[in-house]
């Protein structure tokens, strides 16, 4: 009987896995263990970064039990880095929750791996207690090419900013000296709006652009070429509806999910 009630307990915990996951779950976390991506870190991993001896593949980032508050189940150790951030052309502190708006939600926990301030195998529970797993092709830290993006990250594209109908206004008076302006993104299978705690102007949808609103971690394509971009040729999400010329690709796309090009807007 007893074993009866723990199998029935296993398939249903199993079921809710499923059903949380939807499809990211079911075609993109089995991307993990194909040949070439990066994300498996694991022994089993491809890639130049990867565990001495390590099997499993999602304790990297996730764990059922001992997980971070607020988190995804989220195993890896949080970074407490400071970054520099740029505000948006045109956009004072004042308009921000705070002058530098710091990284928050799903973009914090890639900076965890990808400020290069943690070790790769730095988690909080592995076998019921926090360890470093021993990793190969690594500095102490991410320190590699273009994985590791530093705590500056003026140069890069924006994050954790939030994304209203006060921001996309602001961006249309700018249009004739910046070239373009904003559409509203609907989700899937455009650009996704992910949670954060910063806001624009006073805002309070509290949604916004984060690392994951143009990557999927758990899913690249084809694995070592389309960095894990949303969109991209053969992946779950399909295309944007926004039509560009025949001759741009998915890179583009997923960028015209959001920005338009002044007089270009349908």
């Amino acid at each position: 009987m007893r074993k009866g009630l723990h199998a029935i307990v296993i398939a249903a915990f199993s079921c809710c896995l499923l059903l949380v996951a939807g499809n990211s779950f079911s075609q993109g976390i089995g991307n993990l263990q194909t040949v070439g991506n990066k994300h498996n870190l694991s022994i089993s991993g491809t890639g130049s970064i990867k565990a001495l001896t390590e099997t499993r593949i999602c304790v990297f980032c996730h764990t059922p039990h001992r997980a971070y508050p607020g988190t995804p189940l989220w195993n890896h150790t949080m970074s407490v880095a400071t970054y520099t951030v740029s505000a948006p052309p045109g956009v004072t502190g004042t308009q921000l929750s705070s002058p530098q708006n710091p990284p928050d939600g799903d973009s914090k926990l890639c900076l965890s791996c990808h400020d290069g301030t943690v070790p790769i195998g730095d988690v909080q529970n592995i076998d019921s207690h926090s360890a470093t797993i021993a990793m190969s092709g690594t500095l102490p830290a991410v320190g590699n090419g273009s994985t590791n993006l530093g705590t500056n990250l003026s140069g890069h594209h924006l994050v954790s900013i939030e994304y209203n109908q006060a921001l996309k206004n602001a961006k249309d008076l700018q249009c004739p000296s910046i070239g373009y302006s904003l559409l509203s993104p609907t989700g899937p299978p455009a650009a996704y709006l992910r949670a954060t705690s910063n806001s624009y102007a006073g805002g309070a949808t509290q949604k916004g652009v984060q690392c994951s609103s143009c990557h999927d971690p758990h899913y690249d394509p084809i694995p070592g070429t389309t960095k894990f971009l949303r969109g991209a040729a053969g992946s779950p999400t399909p295309q944007p509806t926004y039509p560009p010329p025949t001759q741009w690709v998915y890179g583009d796309n997923l960028c015209l999910a959001c920005h338009c090009l002044c007089g270009a807007c349908p």
